[in-house]
């Protein structure tokens, strides 16, 4: 890519300007506080947009920070460039209602579409954390930020297997998490709502044996108090049977004495010492006293039937009570019957449950796998960017130190062929050279698809001519556009002492 012009129409303190630039080495050279640092964020806003903040933070945000100065309302810009034989013109609007970009290809006249990726295909897909961390250098910001590590692994691991970069081994393990998290819920909320059947389950177990053996209780009381009744029945017979039995001898005796008395009156009545009319008398007597033992005896059945008929519907009453009882029994047995053969066949089928388990496992399985790949990758990584460093910091410091070494970590150690030193024991200008191999050599990784001009912010501060000039003579010979911003004119006089060609843009 070869950016060609830049327009910022309104965008921080500039309004209508616009600066052409060329292939090979531009110098946008002014004194502090001219406006190098807002062309250098115009350029990343310009291709990857303004992301506004929320709350406190948006105070100081990029958004805020470059503002219009004047016309607020109007807040736009423009870049040129060139990919493959094409140029394009890409515009943007920066309202706070939203932005609007406009990608438009001015080499055959078709409009593209930002939002559907055409921008991202003419930037070799590049994210906005690599272009930061690489081919884009702000002031004092030589390190990298958090985040590079991970596009860089996660790149290389696609590279150097599928290569089609879509890969993300910490979201893949991410998502696994979730996942996991989802399926565990799942399991606890299926085992708490099992537990909750088989509770209910058992209470109404427990429940219905308590009736069960309620119900059999009462049957017995009321076996019970049948056979008492069939007692009293008995002893009040009995009773009944002696009295008749008593009576029927008191009736004997009477009649025994009556007939006796009666030959008594036939006899005197023979010797005619009564009348006759006497034994008359006396045949009526006995007449009557007949009459008052049969109405006693009838009078004594009726009484002797009433108890029967009653005892005969108590027990009619109890035998339908039992009857009731029993069924009741019968009904509450299959009930439980029933409730034990769902609680057991809870206990043995616990599909879901089940399922859940072999899902977490699953997922826990593909975690680890994807973590041991992921660490892999790491290695594999930080050997290629180890190479690659090395190359280019032993051309920066014209084979000084032998190799760069990098850590699980990612940390660096410089090898000097006979020592091995830690970063913090080098001068903090060799630090800074080996924060650019660092960068350098990752967008070299990173941007194989395009190759995209190199932007250094005030970067050369801390070098000394030397550091200086092989770092130009270097990254000229290496990249098609560099665009460094420079207060001083130390860069220009190693240039044109070297005889390398550069475009000036003066602020």
């Amino acid at each position: 890519m070869i950016i060609r012009k830049l327009q910022l129409k309104n965008f921080g303190r500039f309004q209508n300007k616009e600066i052409l630039l060329k292939e090979g080495i531009n110098i946008i050279y002014g004194e502090n506080e001219s406006g190098k640092s807002t062309i250098h964020s115009f350029l990343q806003s310009m291709f990857f947009g303004i992301k506004r903040m929320r709350g406190k933070a948006s105070k100081t945000d990029t958004y805020t920070k470059y503002t219009p100065w004047e016309q607020a309302g109007w807040y736009e810009g423009s870049i040129t460039f060139s990919c493959g034989e094409k140029q394009f013109r890409l515009e943007r609007k920066f309202q706070k209602s939203g932005e609007d970009a406009v990608l438009f290809c001015e080499s055959d006249g078709e409009l593209l579409s930002v939002k559907d990726g055409d921008l991202d295909m003419l930037l070799g897909n590049l994210s906005e954390i690599v272009y930061r961390n690489t081919v884009s250098v702000g002031q004092a910001k030589s390190t990298t930020e958090e985040g590079l590590y991970k596009e860089l692994r996660d790149y290389l691991a696609d590279f150097q297997g599928s290569g089609d970069m879509r890969f993300d081994p910490e979201r893949a393990i991410e998502i696994l998490k979730q996942k996991r998290k989802i399926q565990e819920k799942k399991e606890a909320d299926a085992a708490k709502k099992k537990e909750q059947e088989e509770e209910k389950l058992q209470y109404e177990i427990q429940y219905e044996k308590r009736e069960i053996e309620h119900i059999r209780q009462k049957l017995r009381e009321l076996e019970s108090y049948r056979e008492s009744i069939k007692r009293e029945e008995t002893e009040e017979k009995q009773g009944k049977q002696e009295r008749r039995q008593e009576k029927i001898n008191g009736q004997k005796k009477w009649r025994i004495l009556g007939m006796a008395g009666l030959l008594v009156f036939l006899l005197m009545v023979i010797l005619q010492k009564f009348p006759w009319y006497s034994i008359l008398i006396w045949l009526v007597f006995l007449a009557a006293e007949e009459v008052v033992f049969s109405s006693h005896k009838k009078e004594e059945s009726a009484i002797d039937q009433e108890p029967e008929q009653e005892a005969l519907l108590r027990m009619a009453k109890l035998e339908e009570r039992k009857k009731m009882f029993r069924e009741n029994l019968q009904e509450h047995s299959l009930r439980l019957e029933n409730l034990q053969e769902d609680y057991q066949e809870s206990r043995e089928h616990r599909e879901e449950i089940l399922a859940c388990r072999k899902e977490i496992q699953a997922l826990s399985e593909a975690e680890n796998r994807i973590r041991a790949a992921a660490a892999n990758m790491q290695n594999q990584t930080g050997g290629l960017l180890q190479k690659k460093m090395s190359e280019i910091f032993a051309q920066l410091t014209e084979g000084k130190y032998k190799q760069l070494f990098l850590d699980e970590d990612f940390s660096v150690h410089l090898d000097t062929g006979e020592k091995c030193l830690d970063l913090f024991q080098v001068s903090f200008g060799t630090a800074e050279q080996v924060y650019l191999a660092l960068r350098l050599a990752c967008g070299e990784i990173l941007c194989r698809e395009e190759k995209m001009p190199l932007i250094l912010d005030e970067t050369f501060a801390m070098y000394d001519e030397k550091r200086l000039s092989n770092t130009l003579r270097w990254i000229g010979g290496r990249y098609p556009q560099i665009l460094l911003f420079s207060c001083n004119r130390r860069e220009i006089n190693i240039l044109e002492e070297m005889g390398i060609p550069y475009h000036l843009i003066s602020l």
